[in-house]
């Protein structure tokens, strides 16, 4: 009778023992994985050098400017169109438009 009144408790109990036993686990056989030691295998390194590097911040400071440039072009067109430019009020005519409609 006990064992019903405390089911709650005992799905409890088991849920944790179940999440500690696939804790450890490594998620499949030694066969599948290549490396039956047990062994962490590790991903090969790459080398960067200066140039690899240099090339890399010349590319996204590049990619930051054209960025910039296309949001300002976006902000200076919805400016010309008449249209709201934050995020806020972009959704608040959504909202407004049944009331609108009624209205007319």
């Amino acid at each position: 009778m006990s064992l019903l009144k405390n089911w709650k408790l005992w799905l409890a109990a088991f849920g944790i023992v179940m999440l500690t036993a696939c804790a450890g686990s490594s998620g499949g056989s030694a066969s599948e994985g290549g490396a039956s030691d047990g062994a962490v295998q590790e991903a090969p390194k790459e080398v960067i050098d200066e140039n690899k590097l240099k090339k890399a911040e010349e590319e996204a400071m590049k990619l930051t400017e054209e960025n910039h440039k296309m949001r300002r072009e976006i902000f200076e067109s919805k400016n010309k169109l008449g249209m709201p430019t934050s995020p806020v009020a972009e959704e608040a005519p959504a909202e407004d438009a049944p009331a609108e409609e009624a209205a007319k």
